[in-house]
């Protein structure tokens, strides 16, 4: 399953799965990045779900410090080029899918 896959998947819920437990044993960074990860699959829930489309102004705020990364987080969160890119791609798609409501 692609994190892309789990982002868009109704019944994710990274919490229940653990009880919190294991953000306490993730670096400063990986806890950065799991928050970082949680609020954008919430304001996926929140786009796909049509509800809140009131606040789109808010949510698309939201989105810009998600997607607006400074060069040593994308690394220490994407060692990989590609996840990196995958990243940008489903921010973009987000954007697009909130401006339309705007």
């Amino acid at each position: 399953m692609s994190i892309e896959e789990l982002l868009y998947a109704k019944g994710f819920d990274p919490c229940s799965k653990c009880g919190g437990y294991a953000v306490r044993r993730l670096s400063d960074t990986q806890v950065t990045y799991y928050r970082a990860a949680h609020r954008l699959h919430h304001l996926i829930q929140v786009s796909t779900s049509g509800s809140g489309t009131a606040d789109v102004e808010k949510y698309l705020s939201r989105l810009d410090e998600l997607s607006s990364l400074d060069a040593r987080a994308e690394q220490a969160w994407f060692p990989d080029r590609g996840q990196a890119r995958q990243w940008h791609q489903v921010t973009n798609r987000l954007r697009a899918g909130l401006e339309a409501h705007a």
